[in-house]
């Protein structure tokens, strides 16, 4: 029976780079990647629908001056009637209205502060009824937080009654409170059995969720209203055993990667949220839709009208819902130059997001490519076992059914929110429109209270002439904030003072693009208007933040940029930076998305007015130069293993690279091919290197070393992503031109020949690559040395592949002169040095010498483990060869736990169609096998051949492999 899974056959390195990096060595060959999507089918646990028949009723509000005294008798003599059999009927003693003691009332009575000359008669009339009613007088400002007393009695109280007038949707306090109260009931039974709605309103359109919609009116003057009022209030508590507070989430969910902070001026939207939040959970309200979702929406809009805040706001005020987590990631789609549904676009946003889900995560990118990565995720939600919000920012229009799929939450657990200026996804959308008349005019006047009647019509013109546009009317508010001898009648004056000159007309005409309406040139103007006045330090800073991509920035790479741009040291730029960001801040120019690690965020909007200014123009140049100076220094952890937690400069990376016009964008464009073939995206790397090379060649001429290098390079990306009909011709072109230009003995010509061997060898062509791995070993050490890193590389792939042709009396020695000079060169430890250890070991079981080889793969598999930790692929193959070394000892009761422990970790790293998860498979079918288990190994031998067939083809030699180990199965 022949195992497939054999040690290391070669350890492929390439050329050396002038001015970036070459691809590093692999120590492991079995590594490899694929680009097929995931989808779960993991079903979702469901919460039994009550009907639609036991939703909330509504009571409308009553008036008059001589009910209160008539309904308390009545209730007295009702009570006496045994009518309200089984209510509590505790009447608790106050002295003045809300001062029950807070988390002990049986009702929290929530209402806006303006309806309190309504709202208190009702109130007696419950404690008439002897129902304890908690009613907070304190008052709370538009943006303050909810009181700890609030908190407290809300928790303890059985029932929610909502006074939900025309003005409850728009207080904040409000909608805390339903909100609390709403996830709460739903966990304790429904919300209609613990929230009631008294309406004074003559329809229910103002009332959200649509859930607490009834069509149950009393008429406001009907005493019998009142009494039916009461009974129903008596009858819920006594119904309703325990507290809201028993089902109040106490614990904040996790937030990946950072958590969002939203804007502390958020206004309004209420419909929206709970459209949102009823587009996610349609499938647990079916009387409320038409049809269920599939827990998917997304946020459309114009440019700047709140879109992203929007869904801040409802992942900071709907967090109880998903104890599972927040999961927040953004594509940069208003950056993305290339045509809408391009595939060079829809490979930038599936590699963006990936990297990001890796980052989030915390999984090696070298590990891991987005088949990979999803499997994690998906993993990850699965475990927690609760449901989690996916949120997907600035989705860009036109991307393909299959990727749209692919930006979705991995797990049926997971809710998805994905934001676009594009309408024509089919999923359920929720409309993001300019903010109404009366929201925009409270947002503009949190700068000042308008002095006097003069002053409030300026500030309701002037939001009106933005078009109650949210940021323009934020920019706005800054403005004034920013400056307090400014009046709102100068602000309007200014905005027709500052429409003139080519530039403002190119922004209006650039911003009708964006948001088209008759209001754009008062739009523009206000966003010119917002950046005057700015300091110096802002104003760069803002300048800084629009030479980048539209995507959060983190606060390391706005200081390495300002550090280089002023030549100062970097704690020097960061404070200098903070106060900038303190000013930009206020201005509403600039918010920040993240504290840890810091991160900010600048409206492409903003960003746009910023460089069509003629100051900008003339200062782009440089700062560019410094940003791509910066980020090629914050990528250089792209050129050492296991330093990828780059997610967050990438995408800048990628915006500062689109115009090749310089030998620095040329060289960080290098790191931004290396961060993909390292993260296991080696398509994209591909592309990269493509456009590298072809770059490289105009700039310098195809026969270069650098052209040669960047060559191959796009050889070796070819090979990774398993394109050897592309790879060894170009692998073959590359050493023929660095003969011709470097000479024979050039350590790049010496570097290009082993790679070419490499490639002959992945393509089981042993008879080209032995000779060339011969030739390449003799002239390394003529020319390098015996001791020299190259040189103990060529000495381990010549030994692999004398092994790969069965010829072991002459691997062997090979791969004890290499472990023993790795050892004293590099020392017990290094990675090459446990790929020797490993390779020895695989040689000598080969042989049949197990005594020697179990104690070496015992060894290795406790070093990777330390060294490397116990997911790494080196690590996993460890395990595997150790297991494989142990069946062949005969000792299958040690053998068949690694071998499924190996096959179940490969599963959840690498993915189920990797070529080393297919060997895991194989493995231990053929260990069950030997074990006499025949049911569980043909299935295992079937499933294998199949997979293998699909993902590597009919004649790949371990599908030969395969189909071999299933006849002898068979036949047993």
């Amino acid at each position: 029976m022949q195992l497939s899974d054999m040690p290391t056959p070669y350890v492929q390195d390439s050329l050396p780079i002038r001015g970036q990096r070459s691809l590093s060595s692999t120590r492991f060959s079995d590594r490899s990647d694929t680009d097929s999507t995931f989808a779960s089918t993991t079903p979702l646990r469901r919460r039994p629908v009550r009907p639609r028949s036991d939703v909330l009723g509504h009571f409308s509000a009553f008036a008059g001056s001589g009910w209160l005294a008539w309904f308390c008798r009545c209730v007295t003599g009702f009570e006496a009637a045994g009518g309200m059999t089984g209510a509590s009927m505790r009447v608790t003693s106050h002295d003045r209205v809300g001062s029950g003691q807070s988390g002990t009332d049986e009702v929290f009575f929530s209402y806006p502060r303006t309806d309190r000359a309504s709202v208190l008669p009702l109130v007696e009339a419950l404690r008439c009824a002897g129902v304890s009613v908690f009613l907070d007088e304190s008052g709370i400002d538009e943006f303050e937080g909810i009181t700890p007393a609030i908190r407290s009695a809300l928790a303890g109280s059985r029932l929610f009654v909502a006074y939900y007038s025309a003005a409850y949707p728009a207080r904040p306090a409000c909608q805390w409170e339903l909100l609390t109260a709403f996830r709460a009931a739903s966990v304790l039974g429904g919300a209609g059995e613990r929230i009631l709605v008294i309406n004074p309103e003559p329809g229910p359109g103002h009332i959200q969720p649509v859930q607490l919609r009834d069509a149950r009116y009393c008429t406001t003057t009907d005493s019998d209203s009142v009494a039916r009022l009461v009974q129903r209030v008596v009858e819920r508590v006594a119904a309703s055993p325990g507290c809201l507070g028993d089902a109040i989430e106490a614990r904040r969910p996790v937030r990946r990667p950072v958590e969002h902070l939203g804007s502390e001026r958020f206004i309004g939207r209420v419909d929206e949220f709970w459209q949102l939040h009823h587009a996610l959970h349609a499938q647990e309200y079916p009387a409320t839709h038409d049809e269920a979702s599939s827990g998917q929406a997304v946020v459309i809009g114009l440019g700047g009208v709140g879109k992203t805040l929007l869904v801040e706001q409802y992942a900071r005020r709907f967090a109880s819902f998903y104890p599972g987590g927040i999961y927040w990631f953004t594509t940069a789609a208003s950056h993305a130059p290339d045509t809408p549904g391009s595939e060079s676009l829809n490979d930038d946003v599936r590699a963006q997001y990936h990297q990001q889900v890796a980052a989030a995560l915390a999984l090696d990118g070298t590990q891991s490519d987005p088949v990979q990565i999803r499997e994690a995720a998906r993993r990850l939600i699965e475990q927690a076992g609760e449901p989690c919000l996916w949120i997907v920012d600035d989705v860009p229009g036109q991307l393909p059914p299959d990727l749209v799929r692919e930006l979705a939450a991995p797990h049926p657990l997971g809710r998805t929110i994905m934001t676009s200026r594009w309408r024509g996804y089919q999923l359920p959308v929720v409309d993001v429109d300019v903010l109404h008349r009366d929201e925009a005019y409270r947002l503009l006047v949190t700068a000042r209270v308008p002095a006097g009647p003069p002053e409030e019509t300026a500030a309701r013109t002037l939001a009106q002439r933005l078009g109650f546009h949210a940021l323009a009317v934020d920019l706005a508010r800054g403005c004034l904030a920013d400056q307090p001898g400014l009046t709102y009648t100068e602000l309007l004056d200014q905005l027709t003072d500052t429409q003139h000159g080519d530039a403002f007309q190119q922004l209006v005409g650039d911003l009708f693009m964006q948001v088209p309406t008759d209001h754009t040139n008062d739009i523009a103007a206000t966003f010119t208007r917002s950046l005057q006045h700015l300091d110096d330090d802002a104003l760069t800073l803002l300048r800084i933040a629009a030479t980048l991509a539209p995507a959060p920035l983190p606060e390391r790479l706005l200081t390495a940029v300002s550090a280089t741009l002023l030549q100062e040291e970097e704690e020097s730029a960061r404070r200098t930076n903070r106060r900038a960001l303190s000013a930009a801040q206020r201005r509403s120019l600039i918010r920040q998305t993240g504290t840890e690690p810091p991160s900010w965020f600048v409206h492409a909007l903003v960003s746009r007015t910023l460089n069509l200014q003629p100051d900008t123009a003339d200062t782009r140049t440089v700062l560019r130069a410094a940003a791509i100076t910066a980020t090629t220094r914050l990528m250089e952890p792209v050129y050492t293993p296991g330093r990828l937690d780059l997610a967050d400069i990438t995408p800048h990376a990628r915006a500062l690279v689109e115009d090749l016009d310089t030998a620095e964008s040329l060289a960080l464009l290098g790191s931004v091919a290396r961060y993909d073939y390292e993260s296991g995206q080696p398509a994209n790397a591909a592309q990269n290197y493509q456009r590298h090379s072809d770059a490289q060649a105009a700039c310098s001429g195809p026969d270069h070393p650098d052209t040669l290098t960047s060559r191959g390079n796009l050889a070796s990306a070819y090979g990774a992503a398993g394109d050897l009909v592309r790879a060894i011709p170009l692998f073959e072109r590359t050493y023929a031109d660095c003969v011709r230009v470097l000479g024979d003995d050039h350590p790049h010509t010496l570097t290009s020949r082993n790679n070419l061997a490499g490639a002959y060898q992945s393509a089981g062509d042993l008879s080209r690559a032995i000779p060339l791995y011969v030739e390449t070993l003799g002239d390394r050490l003529r020319v390098l040395g015996e001791n020299h890193p190259d040189t103990l590389t060529s000495r381990n792939n010549l030994a692999s592949t004398y092994q790969a042709a069965g010829d072991l009396s002459r691997a062997i020695p090979l791969f004890e002169q290499t472990y023993a000079d790795r050892v004293r060169v590099l020392g017990e430890d290094h990675p090459d040095t446990l790929t020797s250890r490993n390779n020895l070991a695989g040689a000598f079981r080969e042989a049949g010498n197990l005594g020697r080889a179990i104690p070496l793969f015992e060894q290795t598999l406790a070093d990777s483990v330390r060294v490397l930790g116990e997911d790494h692929p080196d690590t996993l193959a460890s395990r595997n060869n150790l297991a494989s070394t142990y069946q062949a000892a005969g000792n299958l009761g040690r053998a068949i736990p690694l071998f499924e422990q190996t096959l179940g970790d490969r599963l959840r790293v690498l993915g189920e169609d990797h070529p080393d998860t297919l060997t895991s498979r194989n493995n231990l079918a053929s260990t069950y096998q030997a074990a006499g288990d025949l049911s569980r190994a043909i299935p295992l031998f079937e499933q294998t051949l199949a997979d293998r067939v699909r993902v590597l083809g009919e004649h790949h030699p371990d599908t030969r492999t395969s189909r071999n180990n299933l006849s002898i199965a068979r036949q047993s």
